[in-house]
């Protein structure tokens, strides 16, 4: 059977911050922030608007009444939860008026919450075929003034229908994961702004990729010729270019304009969005 991503829709507010703008507040060359990390603007929202806001806005006008009564099952990836113990799932499952006798929960794992949640949800829909499940990333990126961070802020929220049989995305079962303890990003309790160390999660991220394809394509018996294009979560939109292009050195020249040409469709939004945490990829 089938399963994956039957409906896809995302909202981001109406407000944003131009990065040449920021660039001339902060004193630096604008191109720092347009090329250096590949970003033009960044989303931004009003105090009235959290995760579940925009979490809202990006399911409701893709769920019908049918589908309100088939989900039984709410899943938001967040690492912008709103309660240290009530699941914005919640809320979520009240404002949208799905059916009450539906699993609702909120899972806090980092830009991974979301990914985790597609996991789940293909699970549950493979033994329950007629279920349908709401998986909602959901997120405010928010560092310091004038910290290294500033940049790569951004807000939103991206909502996909689980189900069998889906109109636009089956999940395969290749998945290869990797898990490792690093301390390039954490915001402990209590503490209003991540911390970050920049260079080590640049480095991070390239290696990891690295491990993680290479792993892949040896466990699933592929090539870069069996990918119509790769996706990558990203923070800003050179992170993603950078591990694509740290794994060209194996792969045909072809292939590597192929690839890179659909990675450069795939950042339009993104470069103006900012980042989106879990919703990135």
């Amino acid at each position: 059977m089938n399963v994956g991503i039957d409906k896809i829709n995302f909202y981001v507010p109406p407000y944003f911050i131009d990065m040449v703008d920021l660039a001339h507040a902060r004193e630096v060359d604008p191109n720092k922030f347009t090329i250096g990390i590949g970003q033009d603007q960044m989303a931004v929202n009003k105090k009235t608007q959290d995760i579940v806001t925009f979490a809202m806005h990006a399911a409701k006008d893709i769920l019908t009444k049918e589908d309100l009564q088939a989900i039984d099952m709410v899943i938001v990836g967040t690492e912008s939860g709103i309660d240290e113990s009530k699941a914005s799932a919640v809320v979520l499952h009240r404002l949208l008026g799905i059916q009450p006798f539906a699993r609702s929960f909120e899972i806090k794992e980092a830009c991974y919450g979301a990914t985790a949640g597609l996991q789940f949800a293909k699970a549950h829909v493979q033994a329950n075929p007629k279920s349908k499940v709401l998986v909602v990333a959901s997120d405010i990126a928010r560092y310091g003034l004038a910290s290294g961070g500033e940049p790569t802020q951004g807000v939103g929220a991206v909502a996909m229908l689980i189900s069998a049989d889906p109109a636009i995305l089956q999940l395969d079962n290749d998945n290869l994961m990797l898990t490792q303890d690093i301390y390039d990003f954490w915001r402990p309790v209590g503490h209003q702004y991540p911390m970050v160390d920049g260079h080590l999660s640049n480095a991070v991220y390239i290696d990891s990729f690295k491990q993680v394809w290479q792993a892949h394509c040896e466990k699933n018996q592929r090539t870069a010729k069996d990918y119509a294009a790769l996706s990558f979560h990203i923070p800003y939109t050179k992170m993603g270019k950078k591990a694509l292009l740290a794994v060209f050195a194996e792969e045909e020249e072809t292939q590597q304009e192929r690839l890179m040409a659909r990675y450069e469709e795939s950042i339009v939004y993104s470069r103006r969005i900012g980042n989106l945490y879990t919703g990135s990829l």
